[in-house]
C-alpha cells in the first residue's frame, strides 16, 4: 500500500524541524563556550602599503622600476614571519631562493632597456612576484605531504605542470602552505603541522582542503595562491578567509603533479585554480596555469553586464543532512544580487533546483564512479596506496589515546570509504540519471550568458571542530563539483562578528570570463577583500 503524499510530506516536515533544531544547538553550544571562555585573536591590518597592490599592479610598478622585486619578496617575507604564529598557515619556507630569484629579477631591470624589459614582461607575466601554494601539489626536491604523515620526509621528483607553469612566467614560489589529512576535510588539519586558523577570528576554521592557502591570503601573507578543489576545497576557505577563488572549467589547467592524481569522474570533478585578494589578478593567473587552454575561454573579450541573464537561488533546501541557510548568508546572496541588478538594469530570477537535495549522494556516487583509486584508509598510509593501509578502528582507539598519527576527520572517513559501490545497481541507475538530468538542466538555464548566484555556505566559518556535527554542510559547494561547471567564490564584506561574507557565481563550461567580469563587479560594490579588525 502506497504511503500517501500528505503523510510523507508531513513526515518530511517533521524531519527537516528536528534538523534544524540540532544544527541550531550545535551552533548555540560552540559559540556559548568559546564567547564565555576563549578570546577573539584575529590578525591586525597590514601597514606595508607593498602589500596592497595586486599581482597585476605588482608586475607593472616592477616593469616601471617603481618598485624592486627583492622590496616585494622581504615584505611578504616579514609579514609571512609576522602572522603565522597566529594562523599557522605556511609549512614549508622557501625564503632562501625565493630571495636569490628576486635578486635575479632586479640585477636584470638595472641592466635591461625599455625594450627588453617590455619583452621580458609580455614572455613574463608574472615577472619577479611571489606566490603561495597548497601542500598538494609537487615541487621537485621539496617535501609536499598532502596531510599524510608517513609523506613528512618525502621529496618530490617533479613539480606540479601548474606551478611550473607559474614559475616559467616569473612567479618567485614563496613558501607552501597547510592542509588537512589526504586533503579530504573542511578543517586544514593534520598531525604533522597541526591546525590552520582563520585570520579573522583564531577560534575559527579556515576551511579545506586549500585552507593554510587561504587563511594565509585572508591574513596578507601572500598576494596570489594556488589551490585545488573537488568539493570546494578552493571556494570553502577563499570564503572564510575574504578572498577570492576560482574553480575554473574541467580540463583548462592541467592536473598533473596534483596529490593524489583523481581517476574516474573525479577527473571532472578536481580543479586547479587560482585564489587571491584582488580580483584583477584572476584572469591573470588563470591565463599563465592554463597555457594554450586559455584561448577557449576568451579572457580578453569584454563582458556586457547588460546582457548576462542573473539567476539566483536561496540554497539547497528540504535536505536534513544540511543546516539550514542562516540569514546572515541569505541577507548577502541578496545584496549581491540587488547590486547587480541595480548595475546592469535588470531583474534577477530566481530559480529552485529540488532534485538538488540529492547532492550527497550526488557526490558519493561521483567520487567513486569509474575510479581506480585506493581506498582512504590506503591513502592515510601513502598517496598512491602502495603500502598497505590503516586499520581505522584501531586508530580510532589510539586517537582518543593521544597515540595515532591520524586525524579524528581522517580516521571516520577511513571508516565510512571503500572501494565497494556505495549504492545497489537499481539505485545508483537512478542517480546518474537525476545527476545528468540536473547537469543538462542547468546547462540549458544557463547558456552562454547566464549566472547563478548561490550561498556560499549554509553559515560563516564555524568554531574549530564544530563542522565535525555538521558534516555534510559542504555540499553547498560540491554540487558545483558534481555538475562540472565553473564557479568563482567572492568576498562581500563582513557580518557584525567580523567574519567574511560571500557569494558563489556560477557559469556554464568556458564562460569562467563572466564569471571573472562579475567578480571584478562585485569587488567594486562591496570592496573586495576586507582586513580583519576590532569589532
Amino acid at each position: 500500500m502506497a504511503v500517501p503524499y500528505r503523510l510523507k510530506k508531513a513526515f518530511l516536515n517533521l524531519l527537516l524541524t528536528i534538523s534544524a533544531c540540532y544544527f541550531y544547538t550545535v551552533r548555540f553550544v560552540f559559540w556559548f563556550v568559546n564567547y564565555f571562555f576563549r578570546e577573539r585573536v584575529y590578525v591586525t591590518p597590514p601597514t606595508d602599503r607593498l602589500l596592497l597592490i595586486s599581482a597585476t599592479q605588482a608586475v607593472r610598478m616592477i616593469s616601471k622600476k617603481e618598485i624592486s622585486s627583492t622590496a616585494l619578496v622581504e615584505s611578504y617575507i616579514h609579514r609571512i614571519e609576522q602572522v603565522n604564529n597566529t594562523i599557522n598557515a605556511v609549512v614549508v619556507k622557501l625564503f632562501d631562493r625565493a630571495r636569490q630569484q628576486a635578486t635575479e629579477v632586479d640585477t636584470f631591470m638595472a641592466l635591461a632597456d625599455e625594450e627588453d624589459i617590455q619583452k621580458k614582461i609580455e614572455e613574463k607575466p608574472l615577472y619577479g612576484v611571489p606566490f603561495t601554494m597548497k601542500d598538494a601539489l609537487e615541487v621537485e626536491n621539496e617535501i609536499v605531504t598532502c596531510g599524510v604523515f608517513n609523506r613528512k620526509s618525502t621529496k618530490c621528483e617533479r613539480t606540479a605542470e601548474a606551478i611550473k607553469r607559474l614559475q616559467a612566467a616569473g612567479g618567485i614560489l614563496l613558501a607552501i602552505t597547510n592542509v588537512p589529512e589526504v586533503c579530504m576535510w573542511v578543517e586544514s588539519v593534520n598531525t604533522i603541522y597541526g591546525r590552520s586558523k582563520n585570520p579573522y577570528d583564531a577560534r575559527r576554521m579556515t576551511g579545506g582542503s586549500s585552507g593554510g592557502e587561504g587563511a594565509l591570503l585572508g591574513a596578507a601573507g601572500s598576494v596570489v595562491g594556488v589551490g585545488s578543489d573537488i568539493g570546494g576545497s578552493i571556494r570553502m576557505p577563499s570564503f572564510f578567509n575574504g578572498v577570492f577563488g576560482l574553480k575554473p572549467t574541467p580540463g583548462v589547467i592541467p592536473l598533473i603533479g596534483h596529490v593524489p592524481e583523481p581517476t574516474g569522474y573525479k577527473t571532472h570533478m578536481l580543479r586547479i585554480g587560482p585564489m587571491c585578494r584582488f580580483a584583477e589578478d584572476l584572469p591573470l593567473m588563470l591565463r599563465i596555469m592554463a597555457g594554450e587552454n586559455a584561448k577557449s575561454l576568451n579572457l580578453h573579450e569584454p563582458v556586457n553586464g547588460k546582457k548576462l541573464r542573473i539567476f539566483y537561488m536561496e540554497g539547497i533546501t528540504g535536505s536534513p543532512i544540511i543546516q539550514p541557510l542562516e540569514e546572515d548568508m541569505r541577507y548577502a546572496l541578496k545584496k549581491a544580487v540587488n547590486f547587480l541588478e541595480r548595475k546592469y538594469d535588470v531583474v534577477a530570477q530566481q530559480i529552485e533546483l529540488p532534485s538538488a537535495r540529492h547532492v550527497m549522494e550526488y557526490f558519493t556516487l561521483s567520487m567513486h564512479e569509474d575510479t581506480t583509486d585506493p581506498a582512504f584508509n590506503k591513502l592515510m598510509l601513502c598517496t598512491n596506496g602502495t603500502k598497505g593501509e590503516v586499520n581505522c578502528y584501531t586508530e580510532l582507539f589510539k586517537y582518543f589515546t593521544g597515540n595515532s598519527n591520524h586525524t579524528l576527520s581522517g580516521i571516520i572517513a577511513g571508516i565510512i570509504d571503500s572501494r565497494d559501490p556505495p549504492f545497489s545497481k537499481s539505485h545508483t541507475k537512478d542517480l546518474l540519471y537525476k545527476r545528468d538530468r540536473l547537469k543538462r538542466q542547468v546547462k540549458e538555464l544557463l547558456g552562454n550568458d547566464g549566472i547563478l548566484l548561490f550561498p556560499s555556505w549554509p553559515c560563516t566559518a564555524m568554531f574549530h571542530n564544530e563542522p565535525i556535527l555538521a558534516p555534510f554542510n559542504f555540499c553547498y559547494t560540491a554540487l558545483w563539483n558534481v555538475l562540472s561547471v565553473p564557479v568563482v567564490q567572492c568576498p562581500l564584506g563582513l557580518d557584525s562578528h567580523g567574519l567574511p561574507l560571500g557569494v558563489q557565481v556560477i557559469g556554464n563550461q568556458y564562460t569562467d570570463r563572466n564569471l571573472i567580469a562579475i567578480a571584478q563587479v562585485l569587488e567594486e560594490g562591496f570592496n573586495g577583500w576586507t582586513p580583519a579588525g576590532p569589532l
